[in-house]
């Protein structure tokens, strides 16, 4: 949608893309087709619309910015560019990644540590990457979950 593009008004002047799909006629009627209904004059006087165009205003009321998003649904931010997700289903995944990824390290095997953000996209790190990464998340979720954010 851009500036002056075609809409139409209510009789408040409030903007709207689309009729209504209900609109009451003075003889106690109804119609349900906007498609046909707008062709009428009878009908267009009932309805209290009017044609128009958008203005910049009227694109603010109708798209408002979406609301920031809440410490739970930004995540962790990592530092490096990218976040986790710390649900308690995320938090229960990444624990036992780093369970399986220490044992592994325990026995001298030199796994990759491959965790996967947010957006979706993977990333392998050394287990002393993961287990520095772990600890930073942990103590960043604790003082989220405690209000210290």
């Amino acid at each position: 949608m851009n500036i002056g593009d075609f809409c139409y008004r209510d009789s408040n002047g409030t903007p709207s893309l689309s009729l209504p799909f209900r609109i009451y006629m003075p003889d106690g009627s109804t119609r349900t087709d906007p498609s046909q209904w707008w062709l009428y004059a009878e009908a267009r006087t009932a309805s209290g619309y009017t044609e128009s165009t958008l203005t910049q205003e009227d694109l603010d009321y109708l798209f408002p910015p979406p609301p920031e998003p809440t410490w739970l649904e930004a995540g962790y931010d990592t530092g490096n560019g990218w976040r986790l997700a710390w649900t308690a289903e995320d938090v229960g995944v990444l624990t036992g990644l780093y369970v399986l990824a220490k044992r592994a390290n325990e026995l001298g095997l030199n796994q990759p540590c491959i965790v996967t953000d947010m957006a979706g996209e993977k990333h392998t790190m050394t287990f002393v990457e993961f287990e520095t990464l772990m600890l930073s998340y942990g103590a960043a979720r604790a003082a989220a979950s405690a209000g210290a954010t």
